[in-house]
């Protein structure tokens, strides 16, 4: 007998062992005991998760020799049939490839003639959603009042883009991505069976990989095993897999957080050396730094898809930080993905990103409110403490501040003033990230929030309470000598 792929040999052919949809099977089992059966269905759901499948035992079902039963015998001419693929009367359609009117028009006219040695005639459309306008208005009539020995089976990942007219005249069923658990065990049956020990991390790694497909988590086994080894180790499944070890994460991770970008750019050039693209490699952060947030969010559960073991490892590492972080931390990686997909120098997206990911992680979360202390900060000393703050967190964000001049028009509402000339700058420091930067500085600082404006010398006339200047000697001597005239405005000036 030829070789067959896993996924066909572990196929099932039982509605109790298809796997993760108990919903939708239940559905089926009451209405093949009610004998109650609609003469179309539609089974929407991603790819991999056993429409195709589930359709097949449906068939098995309306056609067994034992009649129409919610557990067909599997072992009768009709049943074995089906198994095979060689049923005369279950027709099965690709519709991405027989996708026009003719098609449809040649499955009208076959329609009408009697099933030749079943109970049913069953067509199984799969990928419905590839048919065109033509073929779907082709098809309307037939599906609306079919003949009373004919049960249409519609399979489509993209229920979106059926007409209405179609959906309308369809018990709809919606398979759900099979949950994490169920594929690792699947695979550790199939492991088994198979004569192969796999360590259980190998089995979540492609338990993720797979994300929700059962199929694809087949396949992906498949290829660990074609290498013929009795015993499949981590290390050679995240080669195979193009994926990035655990420990090498850990490793790196720490190396984000040290700010030690020379050592983290070795360490991309080796993974980029081993023939891991870009994306494989941001594939592989989205999945650790998802990780992280979730472990520094709740407490172990097997519904995340993280080992025990591994969820130790992990809480150890995300305990210093707020899983605000790590959700920034994800918000720049998705956004560098999309780069990849559309900008040329993926390569150099990726190193320039890791500057954005350790500044992210410098921010271990929000900072505590300061106690009050019987000291308050000096006026003459307190931008320039602002100042510093800033410059631990972004230089840059520092080297902007450095050119403005600071003032305070009520007690939380800071002016950041700017010359007509550094319209740049100004828009540099609203930027969110860098506003937030700014505010955490001022918070360590003052003990309390501020508002913060920013505005160009000129833009408006402001009335003000408090002034704070940074170092910007030409301005110094001119406020001087209107204090010396006795027409100045300004209630105190802070001489820095």
């Amino acid at each position: 007998m030829s070789y067959l792929a896993l996924y066909r040999k572990w196929r099932p052919y039982r509605f109790e062992d298809i796997a993760g949809q108990d919903t939708v099977i239940q559905v089926l089992l009451n209405a093949l005991k009610s004998q109650r059966i609609p003469h179309a269905f539609l089974f929407s759901g991603p790819r991999g998760v056993g429409k195709t499948t589930t359709a097949r035992v449906l068939a098995m079902a309306l056609n067994c020799r034992e009649g129409v039963t919610p557990a067909p015998c599997g072992v009768c001419n009709s049943c074995l049939a089906i198994r095979q693929g060689r049923a005369l009367d279950v027709v099965e359609i690709d519709a991405a490839s027989h996708r026009g009117i003719d098609e449809i028009r040649e499955l009208r006219e076959n329609v009408k003639y009697v099933p030749l040695e079943s109970r049913f005639k069953v067509y199984i459309i799969d990928e419905v959603h590839m048919l065109t306008p033509e073929a779907f208005n082709a098809l309307l009539k037939t599906l609306e009042e079919p003949p009373g020995h004919v049960v249409f089976i519609l399979a489509t990942t993209d229920p979106k883009r059926l007409p209405e007219t179609i959906l309308s005249r369809c018990v709809r069923l919606f398979f759900n991505p099979i949950p994490h658990e169920v594929i690792v065990e699947q695979l550790r049956r199939i492991a088994a069976s198979e004569e192969v020990s796999i360590e259980e991390d190998v089995l979540h790694l492609i338990a993720r990989k797979a994300e929700g497909s059962l199929r694809d988590a087949e396949s992906l086994l498949e290829q660990l095993l074609a290498f013929g080894e009795k015993v499949i180790p981590l290390s050679l499944a995240v080669r195979v897999l193009r994926d990035v070890e655990t420990r090498d994460l850990d490793a790196f991770f720490a190396l984000l957080c040290k700010k030690d970008l020379g050592k983290a750019l070795v360490t991309l050039e080796e993974w980029l050396s081993r023939g891991l693209g870009p994306e494989d490699i941001v594939a592989s952060l989205v999945q650790y730094f998802r990780d992280l947030f979730v472990v520094a969010s709740s407490t172990y559960h097997s519904l995340f898809g993280i080992s025990q073991s591994r969820w130790s490892d992990l809480k150890a590492l995300a305990e210093p930080f707020d899983p605000q972080v790590f959700g920034t931390v994800l918000n720049r990686l998705r956004v560098l993905e999309g780069d990849l997909r559309r900008l040329p120098h993926a390569r150099v997206l990726l190193e320039v990103a890791l500057l954005d990911i350790m500044e992210c992680l410098g921010q271990k979360g929000e900072e505590e409110k300061p106690e009050a202390s019987g000291t308050v900060p000096s006026r003459r000393d307190f931008w320039q403490e602002v100042l510093q703050e800033v410059k631990r967190s972004k230089i840059s964000l520092y080297a902007f501040l450095q050119l403005a001049e600071v003032r305070f028009e009520e007690p939380s509402r800071l002016v950041i003033a700017f010359g007509p000339d550094c319209q740049f700058h100004k828009e540099s420091v609203e930027r969110r990230e860098n506003l937030e930067i700014l505010e955490k500085a001022l918070l360590r600082v003052r003990g309390e929030k501020c508002r913060i404006e920013c505005v160009l010398q000129g833009e408006r006339k402001v009335e003000t309470r408090e002034v704070v200047v940074s170092e910007a000697p030409r301005k110094t001597e001119p406020v001087r000598e209107r204090l010396r005239e006795g027409n100045s405005p300004l209630p105190e000036i802070l001489n820095l």
